[in-house]
């Protein structure tokens, strides 16, 4: 993993004995998209696509973990958020499971989206 996360910080191919079975990515959101908790924007944002094989074996969790530990050593204090459709009860459970806040539900893609917030340290203020 690169030691500082930039504009484009991360794709991660996370593999079972050989066989990739999913992948994480860390960027930063874009501006132009609704949900962000800064006014500048440009928030680190947390991805994940695994087989449907892989549910439900905590593989997800598991690398997702890895993820936030490398942004959190990277970038200490720097929010991490998460979007992701509403009805998926799957993906909004992990990112509790991972510590991820509900900030806000608003409308993309033709859905209700679920926007949540990480931080590797309590907000101050």
């Amino acid at each position: 993993m690169p030691a500082v996360p930039r504009r484009r910080p991360g794709l991660f191919v996370v593999d079972l004995d050989g066989t990739v079975i999913g992948m994480v990515t860390v960027n930063r959101r874009a501006p132009e998209r609704p949900g962000h908790i800064r006014p500048e924007a440009g928030e680190a944002e947390l991805g994940y696509m695994f087989l449907p094989e892989a549910w439900g074996h905590g593989y997800a969790a598991e690398a997702c973990a890895a993820a936030l530990r490398w942004v959190a050593d990277a970038l200490p204090g720097e929010p991490v958020v998460l979007c992701t459709q509403a009805v998926n009860n799957r993906s909004v459970r992990l990112a509790v499971k991972l510590g991820f806040t509900e900030v806000e539900r608003f409308e993309e893609y033709g859905a209700e989206q679920w926007f949540g917030v990480w931080f590797s340290e309590p907000p101050s203020g």
